[in-house]
This record gives C-alpha cells, structure tokens and sequence, in this order.
C-alpha cells in the first residue's frame, strides 16, 4: 500500500511539473512569438503630393465647388482599416495589445462647406475575412468570433459630421466628428468616431477613431489557446488616403 501511494505520489507530481512546464512554454512562446504591443496612431496621413492636383476651381465649376464641396473616393491601396485589442497572459497579468488590420477598404464620402453632402453617400466597407496580425493562430480565432464566413464585411453610413472648417488650411490637421450607423456581425448600431483631417488640393486624408464593446455587437470575444484572456474593449481605426472625384 506504502509502494502504491509512493508511485502514485510521484506520478502526480511529474504531471504537476509537466503542466507548469506547459504552462510557461506556452506563456514564453506568447511573451516572444506571439505577444504585440502596438500603439494607436495620432494623427493623419500625409497627403501624397501626386494625388494633391490643382486646387484651383475650373472655369465655369459650380459654387460648391468652389466653397470645397466634393465627393472624394477612398484609394484603398493607400488606405488601411485596423482594429486594436488588449490581450493578457493568464494567470501571469502580462499586457500587451494586438492589432489586426487590412487594405480592402473601399468607399466614398460627399462633402459641402456646411458638412456631409445628403444628397450623396458618405460609406465605406472593410473586408474583414483579410485581417491579418502577426500570429495566424490569432487571426483564426478573431475570425471565428467575427463569424466572417456569414459576416465578411463592416460598413459604416455616415448621418452627421460636425466639426468641419469653411475652408482647410493646406496641410494642417483638423479635429471633427463623424455619426453614422456600423453594421458589424449583424448588428447596426449608432456610433461618433473621433477624426484627424488634412486636404490639400484634390487630395484628404484622415484618421477615424472608435472605441466598443464586443458585446455591443453580439461579438464572443477571442481567445487564444486558453493562456489569453482579451479585454472587453476593442478600438477601430480606419486611415484613409481619398481623392477628390
């Protein structure tokens, strides 16, 4: 009976030890292989000089036109959609944020003098099933609980902006706000991003930003492999580069 809890004693032991061991490679292999610690951006893109054109009104061009209204269409290829989740190691409390993002982005937005043109959309649309981060591990599970397969894209339908200049001073950055309604995994809620605007010439740049819960759109949230727990926030951030069309 002594022998048998002996041997039992150290077989359990073993699997206590094996466990650790699994537990910290798997923490170590997240801390160095997997682990991101990405930072929001601040500020708008530059404006590429080739797309900047001639500022100047053509002859015989209409009032708005003149005054700034336009209806400029996103270049996706110099554009990007991301969003930014804070994970942490089980157990352990090691934070770090993950950032998933992608250049299928496409849309357009209508401007006047006064603000958003209602007589025209202002929308884009992200193709989530191309996010990507840097583990392919993760991008499966956000994924999964994106349900991209039934879901595959985001869109968002501007109603109000507010915020926008009379006239841009060329280059220099300007605080606005956009509302409209985001359809996410099914779900079309009410949300304002916070945005950073430039326009010179012919070209605008700006950089959106939006912070929700996952629950707000009926999203699980992800984990990774049960040694990842992600926060219940996540934060959108859309970059776009446009040109005046």
């Amino acid at each position: 009976m002594f022998l048998v809890s002996f041997l039992f004693g150290r077989l359990f032991g073993r699997l206590i030890t094996l466990a650790l061991i699994l537990l910290i490679a798997g923490g170590a292999g997240w801390y160095f292989f997997i682990r991101e610690d990405n930072q929001l951006a601040t500020t708008a893109p530059a404006i590429p000089a080739s797309i900047k054109g001639d500022a100047t009104p053509a002859p015989g061009s209409s009032p708005a036109a003149a005054t700034g209204g336009n209806v400029f269409k996103i270049i996706p290829a110099q554009s990007e959609a991301a969003n930014f989740a804070g994970e942490t190691l089980a157990r352990v409390g090691l934070p770090s944020t993950a950032k998933g993002v992608t250049k299928d982005i496409e849309g357009q937005f209508a401007l006047t003098p006064d603000g958003l043109d209602t007589a025209k959309t202002t929308k884009f649309t992200v193709k989530l099933t191309s996010l990507k981060s840097n583990e392919p591990q993760r991008d499966t599970r956000a994924q999964g609980a994106l349900e991209t397969a039934k879901f595959p894209t985001a869109t968002f339908t501007a109603t109000k902006l507010t915020g926008l200049p009379k006239e841009f001073p060329a280059g220099t950055e300007v605080p606005l706000q956009l509302t409209g309604t985001l359809d996410l995994h099914g779900v079309q809620k009410e949300v304002t991003w916070d945005v950073k605007a430039k326009k010179e010439g012919a070209g605008f740049s700006a950089l959106a930003t939006v912070k929700f819960k996952y629950a707000d759109f009926s999203i699980n949230r992800p984990n990774l492999a049960g040694f990842v727990s992600v926060d219940e926030d996540v934060t959108l951030q859309v970059q776009i580069i446009a040109q005046a069309s």
